[in-house]
């Protein structure tokens, strides 16, 4: 027996399918007690489950989203995952990942297959900073979009949850930089990411406004990746021609990914971290704790950037127009093994006589 359609429950309880679909969609208008019993018995007798494709058509919703991220591999991107689905489960939605690669041609095919699967909204942490074509696809076909930590086009332009990046550099330089004749290297990101080029950008300002020279700031070009951070790193401690100390004594890395591969070049090295070299990484996965030292990190509020965004999504697909159209959350610096000075899982504090010492010292 093939599978039971609306027609086949109708057809059992002696009426239209127009009163089934009443029934399965909970609208009072037009059946009576009787009949709604009737067709229920008949529903939990027959487990009859109505395609939600075909629920979708009738209803005009598919009870269903989708998140775009950019590398499921990064231990960054699940806890956004997490977040964002906990929050549309409680609301009775269902969440369809699309994992992209960091391919942005990869996402233009995940939105256009979003659309064909009407889906009633979706959360885009994006790859690429050319994907404005993409977002007005998805706002021609009328399909609610939040941003997530992604800058496309002007950021008050569209909604969207974000990290405010310049205040977690700000918190990682003026700690590095507390110590007279700092060396730092910083390791970016890909320049196509967004949130790599306001973290390069962020660091690249405080250079100016405290007077950073070359000797002082040598900045990587990463890609967010264990293998980039290590090679960087490597290439970094061979610059004089591997003999000690190397020519720095400070590392910052523009994710935890890339702070793992360039603690591994230093161990390599027989670089003592936090002695000879400290190293701050950025989003504090969860592997960041677990290393020898710890590392630490900008940490960001990920799973409640998660949340948000599938609550700010949820707010637009019922109708609603949120003000603001953003919402900026504040990351924290976590002190750990790979930084001097600061007890285990320490969280550094912007007080003004911290931040005047700092300064004083440049």
């Amino acid at each position: 027996m093939g599978r039971l359609t609306i027609a086949d429950i109708a057809a059992r309880a002696g009426v239209s399918k127009t009163t089934v679909s009443r029934v399965l969609n909970d609208r009072a208008e037009g059946v009576g007690a009787a009949t709604r019993a009737r067709i229920r018995a008949i529903l939990d007798q027959t487990g009859f489950q109505p395609s939600a494709m075909a629920r979708g058509l009738a209803t005009g919703s598919s009870r269903s989203v989708g998140l775009i991220v950019p590398d499921v591999a990064n231990p960054f991107d699940p806890l956004l995952i997490s977040g964002a689905e906990r929050t549309l489960n409680e609301a009775g939605y269902s969440l369809l990942l699309c994992n992209t690669g960091s391919d942005p041609a990869k996402q233009g095919e995940c939105i256009r297959l979003l659309i064909d699967k009407r889906v009633d909204g979706v959360i885009l942490d994006s790859v690429g900073l050319q994907a404005e074509a993409q977002v007005r696809l998805l706002e021609r076909e009328g399909v609610p979009v939040v941003l997530l930590d992604c800058r496309i086009g002007r950021r008050a332009q569209r909604h969207g949850v974000f990290l405010d990046n310049r205040h977690g550099v700000r918190l990682a330089m003026e700690f590095l930089f507390r110590r007279p004749n700092r060396r730092l290297v910083f390791i970016s990101g890909p320049p196509d990411a967004s949130q790599s080029v306001e973290r390069r950008e962020s660091v690249e300002a405080l250079a100016r406004e405290w007077g950073l020279d070359g000797d002082r700031l040598t900045t990587l070009e990463g890609d967010f990746t264990i293998e980039r951070g290590c090679r960087l790193m490597s290439e970094a401690i061979r610059g004089r021609g591997g003999r000690r100390p190397p020519p720095f004594n400070a590392v910052f890395a523009a994710n935890d990914m890339m702070a793992l591969g360039a603690l591994k070049a230093l161990r390599q090295a027989g670089v003592s971290v936090p002695g000879e070299v400290e190293v701050i990484g950025y989003d504090d996965i969860p592997f960041a704790r677990l290393l020898d030292p710890p590392l630490s990190t900008v940490a960001q509020p990920t799973r409640e950037m998660g949340a948000a965004s599938a609550e700010l999504l949820l707010r637009l697909i019922a109708g609603e127009k949120p003000r603001p159209k953003t919402v900026v959350m504040k990351p924290r610096l976590v002190l750990r093994g790979t930084t001097l000075g600061a007890a285990p899982d320490a969280e550094a504090s912007q007080s003004d006589s911290y931040q005047g010492a700092n300064h004083a010292e440049l």
